[in-house]
């Protein structure tokens, strides 16, 4: 009998080792700039963190110096400029912790939003690196959401806010005049290791909405082009007659804004 829960017992450790997941992806808001954005998964809890600067190419030998993640300073706070925007979040719930940084000053919001509703009725197949990939869509903030995931790695995660699916997201981008990409440059599945976010310091940051923050960013976004604005030659303006919103991110609508002419 002894024999039988301590095979049980090894059994449900390997199945618990094999449930944790990490993945390191490539955010591209613009062909211009890249973020690294890491995403770790234990049990039904994905944990994403992304630099808050672009990422810089590094000498060889500096790279490999510093591969360790301890070095790269998570959560360390240098008035905004190596913040890390962490998103904590759990399998199936359309709430999530979130921490942003606003003016140099660093928050935590709580973000909710309808479930995605993915469309996996599609044939096609694509070869993403090693990876046989499936397509699905989904619709999200007034955008449409692209991804292809693999059923090798059946985790149901993916970047930023995105997952559910049967297997690991490798490639996801919105379809939209400023199309965002995320795809996948490195995985470990089964992962041992840590996970470097400190919930203490993340409870103890001031509380803003999602509603606020967003309607500041855009003001302090607006102001600096009236600045540009007011330095250009005389006669010479940026055109800004269009009604329709088109933002620079994956999210296009919020749910504050519907309806709104």
């Amino acid at each position: 009998m002894k024999y039988l829960v301590a095979f049980s017992l090894w059994l449900a450790s390997g199945q618990l080792q094999a449930q944790q997941l990490y993945a390191e992806y490539d955010y591209m808001p613009s062909p211009m700039v890249i973020f690294k954005e890491r995403v770790y998964f234990d049990k039904d809890t994905k944990t994403v963190v992304r630099d808050s600067v672009p990422q810089q190419k590094k000498a060889k030998e500096e790279t490999d110096s510093n591969d360790g993640f301890a070095s790269e300073g998570f959560l360390t706070i240098d008035m905004g400029t190596i913040f890390k925007n962490i998103i904590i979040q759990k399998t199936g719930q359309h709430k999530l912790l979130e921490t942003r940084s606003l003016e140099g000053k660093n928050y935590q919001l709580t973000d909710s939003f309808p479930l995605l509703e993915w469309n996996t009725n599609y044939t096609e197949t694509e070869k993403v690196d090693t990876y046989t990939c499936y397509k699905a869509t989904a619709k999200y903030r007034g955008a449409t959401l692209v991804a292809f995931y693999t059923n090798d790695i059946p985790i149901p995660a993916g970047p930023y806010k995105f997952g559910g699916l049967p297997g690991l997201i490798v490639l996801l981008y919105n379809e939209s005049a400023h199309p965002n990409y995320w795809m996948l440059n490195k995985v470990e599945y089964p992962y041992k290791g840590s996970i470097p976010v400190n919930h203490s310091y993340i409870n103890s940051l001031p509380s803003i909405t999602l509603q606020k923050l967003i309607t500041r960013e855009e003001a302090v976004i607006e102001e600096k082009m009236r600045v540009i604005q007011s330095k250009l030659p005389p006669g010479v303006e940026i055109d800004n007659t269009t009604n329709e919103k088109v933002r620079g991110t994956v999210e296009q609508i919020y749910e504050w804004e519907k309806g709104k002419p």
